[in-house]
C-alpha cells in the first residue's frame, strides 16, 4: 500500500497559477529595476486632466502585476469551468488585451525611455502569464 497522495488537479492547477503569477511579477520588477536603478531612467506618465506626473515606483508595478495576473486567474478559471476550448480561448482572449494594454504605455509614458520600460514591462508579464495560464487550462 502507498501512502503517497495526489494533489487534485484544481490544486495542481492553483499551484501552477500561483507560480506563474509570483514569475510575471518578478519578470516586471527585473525590468524596473534595470530600467530604474542600472539605467536611470525616471519612469514617469502623464496625468490625467493634466496634472502632475505621476512616478511608476515599484509598490505601484508589484500591485498592478499582481491584480492583473488575478483578474487573468478569474478569466482562465471562468474559461475553465464554462468553455470546452478554455486554452484556446484563454490565449485568444489574453493576446488581445495584451495588444490593448500596449496603448496605454504608449498614450502615457513621458518620454521614449519611459515608453520603451514600460512596454517592456507589459511585454514580459504577458509572456509569463499568456502561455502559462493556458498551460493550466483545460486541453481542447
Amino acid at each position: 500500500m502507498s501512502n503517497t497522495t495526489t494533489a487534485s488537479p484544481t490544486r495542481q492547477q492553483a499551484g501552477r497559477r500561483i507560480v506563474c503569477l509570483l514569475a510575471a511579477t518578478v519578470a516586471a520588477v527585473i525590468v524596473w529595476l534595470i530600467a530604474h536603478s542600472a539605467l536611470d531612467i525616471d519612469l514617469k506618465t502623464k496625468a490625467q486632466g493634466g496634472g502632475d506626473p505621476q512616478e511608476v515606483g515599484l509598490a505601484m508595478v508589484i500591485g498592478a502585476t499582481i491584480l492583473i495576473g488575478l483578474v487573468a486567474w478569474g478569466v482562465v478559471a471562468l474559461l475553465d469551468r464554462k468553455s470546452p476550448k478554455a486554452r484556446t480561448r484563454w490565449t485568444v482572449i489574453a493576446s488581445i488585451v495584451f495588444v490593448v494594454s500596449l496603448f496605454g504605455p504608449l498614450g502615457s509614458g513621458e518620454g521614449g525611455s519611459t515608453k520603451a520600460t514600460l512596454l517592456c514591462m507589459h511585454l514580459v508579464v504577458a509572456l509569463v502569464l499568456i502561455p502559462g495560464y493556458a498551460r493550466t487550462a483545460r486541453k481542447d
